[in-house]
């Protein structure tokens, strides 16, 4: 198909805030980023045209999407009105709607939100993913075959949300306590899952059926990490800038792996991301246990683009500037629709 202009449509509501030693500060305004992406578009040759959605704005917002002056849309939205589990509805709006759009359908990101029906599609797939249950109770009874560690994570939340250092418990008080608190603060299902212990990988993939390029791997670095706490990146670790765990947890791409476990981290992640009936692109993130065995933690469908992101990480090892990264993307969508 021929693009000439893009719409670039995105959650417009402002930063979020996070309290750190009792300082709040404010991250995470997607303004940023989707200028970041405008630039790089106009400078590839495409016209843009800037569509936030807002709760207040919605009707305009749908006016403007089909008013028929964008070839393609470049869908930024990680949700709606402040609610992650909106995330699909966007999608399914443009579907509703015939209009073309970058990244995954409705269904895989519906699916992938919800972390339960993820790891049941890849152990069904015959893909390693740590043994879990689902539970609405904070009881201590554990299925046969689990025993502690564990990790405890609200069922449906992204971008490591209610991951906090006591997600991990080691005795059944600790389980049930975590339990209550995801389900007080979260108002949804727990997810419970056994803890893999070891080495912890990103791999980014792009592209459709048998087109799909797999980026270098990357690795969370946790060598600086204090040994008194489990080794994961939580919300904290992984998006606050100025907090201490955020420094102990830096990613190194490429990551220093042998070719045999780049192949086994490269197989994996495709198999993950056609299991989940991916398409354009996505991150599958893995850990690697004391016996070499690869287990799926997650398939995020809809991951972090941004220029300083790990996505745009893994492009710039695979020798791609952020604005080819960045077109490269709109290609990909572009000739799916072809």
């Amino acid at each position: 198909m021929s693009v000439d202009t893009i719409r670039i449509i995105f959650n417009d509501e402002g930063a979020d805030t996070f309290v750190v030693d009792d300082e709040e500060i404010e991250y995470g305004d997607i303004r940023e980023s989707v200028e970041d992406i405008g630039e790089c578009l106009e400078r590839l040759g495409y016209r843009t045209i800037l569509t936030p959605l807002t709760q207040e704005g919605f009707d305009g917002f749908l006016k403007e999407l089909t008013d028929g002056r964008a070839e393609l849309v470049f869908n930024l939205c990680e949700g709606a009105f402040l609610n992650s589990k909106f995330e699909m509805n966007i999608a399914a709006l443009l579907e509703l709607y015939g209009i073309r759009f970058t990244g995954n359908t409705s269904i895989t990101l519906g699916v992938a939100l919800n972390k339960g029906w993820t790891k049941d599609i890849l152990k069904g797939a015959g893909i390693k993913t740590p043994a879990h249950f689902v539970t609405d109770e904070p009881g201590t009874w554990l299925p046969e075959g689990l025993e502690f560690p564990l990790i405890v994570k609200p069922l449906s939340e992204d971008a490591s949300l209610g991951i906090e250092t006591d997600s991990v418990v080691y005795t059944a008080g600790e389980l049930s306590k975590r339990i209550e608190h995801i389900l007080e603060e979260y108002s949804h299902q727990a997810l419970v899952e056994r803890f893999i212990d070891g080495r912890e990988f990103n791999i980014s993939i792009m592209g459709n059926d048998d087109a799909v390029v797999v980026l270098p791997p990357s690795e969370i670095d946790f060598s600086e990490y204090p040994e008194e706490l489990p080794r994961i990146c939580s919300y904290e670790a992984k998006w606050i800038e100025i907090s201490p765990l955020y420094r102990k947890t830096l990613p190194v791409c490429p990551a220093p792996v042998s070719e045999e476990l780049k192949k086994g981290l490269e197989a994996t992640a495709i198999r993950a991301y056609r299991a989940l009936s991916c398409r354009d692109y996505a991150r599958v993130d893995m850990r690697l246990d004391q016996e070499d065995n690869l287990w799926v933690l997650e398939v995020n469908p809809n991951p972090d683009i941004s220029k300083d992101a790990g996505f745009a990480r893994a492009a710039r090892a695979a020798g791609m500037e952020y604005h080819q990264f960045i077109g490269e993307l709109v290609s990909i969508a572009a000739k799916r629709y072809d």
